[in-house]
């Protein structure tokens, strides 16, 4: 059974070849002819004309009846535009045989997505300033008033791995380990402290618990402390960032575990500072690598086709860096036809010169280099054609070969990692409408899902955790170009110049994703984003199958979503 199918197979394909070759033996001379080109000696050498005399007067064989019929069938099949040929046998030479000389691809334009990346503030050092042993006066001051204490320095600025008074308090409360500070430094001025309540309240919240060690609010140190503080940090760390005070996680407590307030009674007055590093790293939608994203009509055809292409893009202010980014993108692939040219299957191979996935903080960016893309496959299928209009559709899926995006500290200690390891599936539809030999139109309408997300990595203080997936948005993409043939040509050395305008709509039908990391957002920036380009350009024929395709993408609108300030396209490809 299955040799009598692959049989029935390798006849089809026989048939749809005889049925190419027949055309271009006998309908070119005749379109040369109706339109005016010139033709060769070869072209006007007919199938009969090749025919010995011999082969006619030879015996009829089993099967020459339905031989005969079959080349009746290619010789109508073959016949000019113009004479009365069956619609759908027409179609099928048309679309099977002409494609590559009558609509050229799409030129395309540049879509990212959201820009993602990191922004916020990154704690990468600690410090506790402890004004201890700090007696209140005798007698207390009057009930509505604040109490301030100041003893004689210096005054001890300490590391250690409680982070806030609170995380203190919970290990005195249940008798556990207190664990141990290291002595950074030292500010020479009088240890201090200044209630935010009142004595009146101070008393009030001290009856209101069962428990001892309830923390008494205090207002900010001397600016003498923040400065000393600073000193340490910059001593302690290779980067220079922002020393903030943390009022929220400090404050006061009596010592001893006494729950009332007198007078002589002494507190311990705790002032935590944190080490904070500014972070604004745009990047390329997370996952997807300095390459950038992949669309399927980018220099595509609806039409199934046999070639091998190169294409360049040269986008300038691709928003992957402060103030915009020049991205030279290229992009090798192969497409190959099956199933008798009514399906094929291509792959592309992206690479970019582009920002360097390894990004450094605080600098915002890392420097340019080649990288590597996410590798694409589509699987186009010809659903419907007729003698003016044909339809496809298929699934591209690609998938994660870029690099992961990398973010350090200028000492190299890792920050953040979003793992490129979910693919991306683009589902399409394709429409190609030629009315007549000159006129075109062509597009594309795609989707663009994520299904799992990328893998997000935190340092959270003992190396990079995972934290959480990262969600790209799903995306709508809808292309669409006309063009004219204004010059056609059998017998010179260029053989068609195709003129295009093309315009892309691309749009997220979701809200973007981001992990909240304490003071840092990472992920995609943004609620939706919309862009819309128009591309023109033309496209240049040289002999029956090279072709090169210059054109240039301008966004129409601006704004925040607006995802390039313009870019050159060239492509170049091969058809077989």
């Amino acid at each position: 059974m299955r040799r009598i199918v692959l049989n029935e197979v390798r006849s089809k394909l026989l048939l749809s070849t005889l049925a190419c070759l027949a055309m271009l033996v006998s309908i070119l001379p005749a379109r040369a002819a109706d339109s005016g080109l010139g033709t060769t000696a070869d072209s006007r050498v007919s199938v009969s004309d090749q025919d010995p005399p011999e082969q006619a007067e030879r015996s009829e064989q089993p099967g020459d009846a339905d031989a005969r019929a079959s080349l009746s069938d290619l010789e109508v099949a073959a016949e000019p535009i113009g004479r009365p040929t069956p619609p759908l046998r027409r179609a099928r030479t048309r679309l099977w045989c002409e494609p590559p000389l009558r609509t050229p691809n799409m030129i395309g334009d540049f879509f990212g997505g959201y820009s993602a990346g990191a922004s916020g503030t990154y704690e990468f050092d600690r410090l506790m300033v402890v004004a201890n042993d700090l007696d209140a006066p005798s007698p207390l001051p009057p009930a509505g008033s604040k109490l301030t204490i100041t003893e004689a320095g210096p005054v001890g600025i300490y590391s250690s791995s409680i982070v806030n008074i609170q995380q203190l308090q919970q290990a005195l409360r249940t008798g556990g380990p207190v664990p141990p500070a290291v002595l950074e430094g030292t500010i020479a001025a009088n240890a201090t402290m200044t209630t935010s309540l009142t004595i009146a309240q101070i008393q009030t919240r001290l009856a209101s618990t069962p428990q001892a060690y309830d923390i008494i609010p205090l207002v900010p140190p001397p600016a003498g402390y923040n400065a000393a503080v600073d000193a340490t940090f910059q001593a302690r760390n290779a980067i220079t960032a922002t020393t903030t005070y943390d009022g929220v996680g400090s404050g006061a407590m009596l010592q001893g575990g006494v729950d009332a307030l007198t007078a002589g009674a002494d507190f311990d007055a705790f002032y935590f500072y944190a080490y904070n590093l500014a972070v604004n790293v745009p990047s390329p939608s997370a996952g997807l690598g300095p390459a950038g994203r992949t669309k399927v009509a980018d220099g595509n055809s609806p039409l199934p086709q046999d070639r091998a292409y190169f294409h360049y893009g040269l986008f300038d202010g691709v928003p992957i860096a402060p103030g915009g980014l020049t991205m030279n993108r290229f992009t090798p692939g192969l497409e190959k036809m099956f199933w008798g040219g009514t399906a094929s299957v291509e792959m592309r191979f992206p690479f970019a010169a582009s920002l360097d996935s390894n990004v450094l903080v605080p600098d915002g960016m890392g420097g340019q280099d080649v990288e590597f893309g996410n590798i694409a496959i589509y699987l186009k299928v010809l659903i419907y054609g007729d003698e003016r209009l044909a339809l496809s559709g298929g699934l591209g899926v690609t998938s994660p070969t870029a690099e992961d995006l990398k973010i350090r500290l200028a000492d190299g200690t890792p920050l953040l990692r979003v793992q490129n390891d979910s693919p991306h599936l683009q589902p399409f539809l394709a429409g190609l409408y030629a009315p007549n030999d000159r006129w075109f139109a062509q597009g594309f309408l795609q989707l663009d899902v994520d299904p799992r997300g990328n893998s997000l990595l935190f340092n959270t203080g003992g190396g990079l955790t995972p934290v959480g997936r990262l969600n790209d948005a799903t995306y709508l993409m809808a292309d669409a170009g006309i063009g004219y043939w204004l010059h056609r040509s059998s017998t010179s050395y260029l053989t068609g110049i195709a003129p295009t305008v093309e315009l892309h709509y691309n749009t997220s039908l979701q809200e973007a994703d981001s992990v909240a990391l304490g003071g840092l957002r990472v992920g995609n920036f943004g609620d939706r984003v919309e862009a819309l380009n128009l591309t023109a350009g033309a496209t240049f024929r040289f002999g029956p199958a090279a072709s090169l395709a210059v054109g240039y993408v301008a966004p129409l609108g601006g704004g925040a979503d607006q995802q390039l300030d313009g870019g050159l396209r060239v492509l170049l490809d091969y058809n077989r």
